[in-house]
């Protein structure tokens, strides 16, 4: 198997099934198990790790520094899956490293339901988020929720919010309207997500 020489990651491209993809299609997001080993997520947060500051804050585009992260988003599972689900050619990318570290400022900080795209705006949900699992997500420990299916009616009206760096006691993500969440609140799940495995998520589904 061919390796990248730094993190070894796997060479391989994935090959998404048409279940995988209708699902996507369907709800705005799709989670593919185990697509990371142990050892790749263990290599990327001990390189993350390092770098952390004291308050363990967010880290923004972390592949401008370190070639090990610009391999993991440009590794061909990654872009494979990515040109498949967007059904488009890739063009920009960009990262984050997101903490919870335990008894840290931002450990217990949730955000408000939003959409990723009312960033940048790109026209038809054209932008996905991608979320690579490096340690179990769940409940107890503070899982992403999602609210399947609200990724078909474009971009929502939506409250500006700080979402980077912000005060650690404060709830960032460029807020949903309430009356908005109600129509979607009966689907809202809880993606308990395994170590390894990466959310892929259309830009304009609520989470």
């Amino acid at each position: 198997m061919l390796e990248n020489s730094t993190l070894g990651l796997s060479m391989k491209p994935y090959n998404l099934t048409e279940e995988q993809i209708s699902f996507f299609n369907d709800n705005g997001y799709l989670v593919v198990e185990q697509l990371f080993s142990h050892d790749e997520c263990d290599a990327i947060n001990n390189l993350m790790r390092k770098e952390a500051d004291e308050s363990f804050s967010a880290i923004l585009n972390p592949d401008r520094q370190f070639k090990e992260i610009r391999d993991v988003m440009r590794s061909p599972r990654i872009v494979s899956i990515l040109s498949t689900l967007a059904n488009a050619e890739i063009v920009g990318l960009m990262s984050q490293m997101l903490f919870k570290e335990a008894r840290s400022p931002y450990a217990s900080q949730a955000w408000n339901p939003h959409q990723d795209n009312t960033y940048p705006q790109t026209p038809n949900g054209e932008y996905v988020t991608l979320n690579i699992a490096l340690q179990d997500h769940d409940v107890k420990n503070g899982c992403l929720y999602i609210y399947p299916g609200s990724h078909k009616e474009g971009i929502f009206p939506f409250e500006p919010t700080k979402s980077y760096r912000e005060d650690p006691k404060s709830n960032p993500g460029n807020t949903v309207d309430l009356e908005i969440l109600k129509k979607y609140e009966p689907k809202k799940t809880n993606l308990e997500i395994k170590k390894g495995s990466t959310l892929f998520m259309q830009g304009n589904c609520i989470h």
